[in-house]
């Protein structure tokens, strides 16, 4: 297990990666960061199920600000999911990039899932809506 490994780097004077200083600040940041993320899509399920409650009073005007929300919420999962994916290695070293560890599974499912949507496409759609209250048409990805 990574948290028991040995030999952190060699100038880390930790016995342990869990002990070495630099894997807990960026294990941290990086936690922090999905916390974040979490927060923000719990927020939105909750928002989801009043939308939904209205059922037949929700306005288009309601409904496309509800679809910028979720757009806000496309980006900074995107950004900090493949932030995770990639960074994971800087502090695990250049052997967890081994098939036998399986952390390229994790980046691979990142992606993947974030090209099915294109996030620069999401950031439009929120600055258009910040800047000029323009909505993008309703599609399979709002």
């Amino acid at each position: 297990m990574l948290l028991a490994r040995r030999n952190a780097w060699f100038l880390s004077t930790a016995e342990t990666y869990a002990h070495d200083v630099v894997f807990q600040r960026t294990l941290g940041e990086l936690r922090a960061r999905t916390a974040a993320v979490e927060a923000l899509a719990e927020k939105l399920n909750r928002r989801f199920d009043a939308e939904v409650a209205r059922s037949s009073t929700l306005t288009a005007a309601q409904r496309g600000d509800f679809a910028v929300a979720i757009a806000e919420l496309k980006v900074v999962a995107t950004e900090v999911g493949v932030e995770v994916a990639n960074r994971i290695y800087e502090v695990t070293g250049a052997s967890s990039a081994s098939n036998a560890v399986g952390l390229d599974r994790y980046w691979r499912n990142v992606r993947t899932h974030t090209l099915h949507d294109p996030v620069d496409y999401k950031k439009i759609e929120v600055g258009a809506y910040f800047l000029h209250g323009e909505l993008q048409p309703l599609s399979l990805y709002t």
